[in-house]
């Protein structure tokens, strides 16, 4: 039953991992393991097969009609089994906290940002939303891990960082390993990452309803740095985090994940 809804989901994983089979699912309004356990039924796949559509045109730009494919996994290091279940502990640890996920955005924010900074070993991490215009994001919650403190309030326009507010709203994540270089947060340099010294960025937006709302930012204090996969998908779970908070505190919210 349903060897073709997985093969519609083994092909958003091969595309973009984890990530691009959540994301397939939330587009199609059906988990992977619903879709399997239903018959074959043509209005299933004509379903599943739109959501695949729309998921490769997210992942990646077309050049003469060909998806540009998402780069391969690189092989594991020394470091990535600890790393690794440094990530699924703090996801577990954030799961158990289901009151909170539901109930509170602003405490959600908090909690998420400090264990994002603990996890990925980053200096700030921040939660920002974007205002229903798409004129500025604004900082629910921006955490710094050397002195522990909380703040909120900043608000960057897009009429000042047009590349930024662009990435945004067309990639999955931007990963910038120098960040004062990259095309998408270069513009950032001399007013923010440079008085701070962030020399890297891991920002992943906020998904609504199929509507991107908002960014986690996690911010690397020092040289440049090089995000890996692992790294990425911890930052896209950090961000479904604060997506179910809004989705179950904001009116007409559905329970299904972007």
């Amino acid at each position: 039953m349903g060897e073709q809804a997985r093969r519609f989901f083994a092909e958003a994983e091969r595309l973009g991992g984890i990530p691009a089979k959540a994301r397939l699912a939330a587009l199609a309004r059906t988990t992977s393991a619903e879709a399997s356990a239903a018959p074959d039924a043509p209005e299933l796949s004509a379903k599943l097969n739109e959501a695949l559509i729309r998921l490769k045109e997210e992942l990646g730009p077309r050049e003469r009609g060909v998806l540009t494919p998402v780069p391969p996994l690189e092989r594991s290091d020394d470091n990535a089994a600890p790393r690794l279940r440094r990530h699924i502990g703090t996801f577990v640890d954030l799961m158990s906290q289901r009151a909170l996920v539901l109930g509170d955005v602003d405490a959600t924010a908090r909690r998420v940002n400090e264990a994002a900074a603990i996890a990925l070993n980053v200096a700030r991490v921040s939660v920002w939303l974007l205002d229903p215009k798409k004129t500025k994001i604004s900082c629910l919650d921006l955490f710094e891990a050397k002195s522990g403190k909380h703040s909120n309030g900043i608000e960057l326009f897009a009429r000042d960082f047009g590349a930024y507010f662009k990435a945004l709203e067309t990639e999955r994540t931007i990963a910038a390993s120098d960040a004062r270089t990259d095309p998408r947060t270069s513009c950032f340099a001399t007013s923010y990452l440079v008085p701070l010294g962030i020399g890297a960025m891991l920002d992943t937006p906020i998904w609504v309803r199929n509507q991107m709302v908002g960014v986690v930012c996690h911010e690397h204090v020092g040289a440049s740095r090089i995000w890996d996969a692992d790294e990425e998908r911890f930052g896209y779970l950090m961000s479904n985090f604060i997506g179910l908070a809004l989705e179950r505190t904001r009116p007409g919210a559905t329970s299904a994940p972007p």
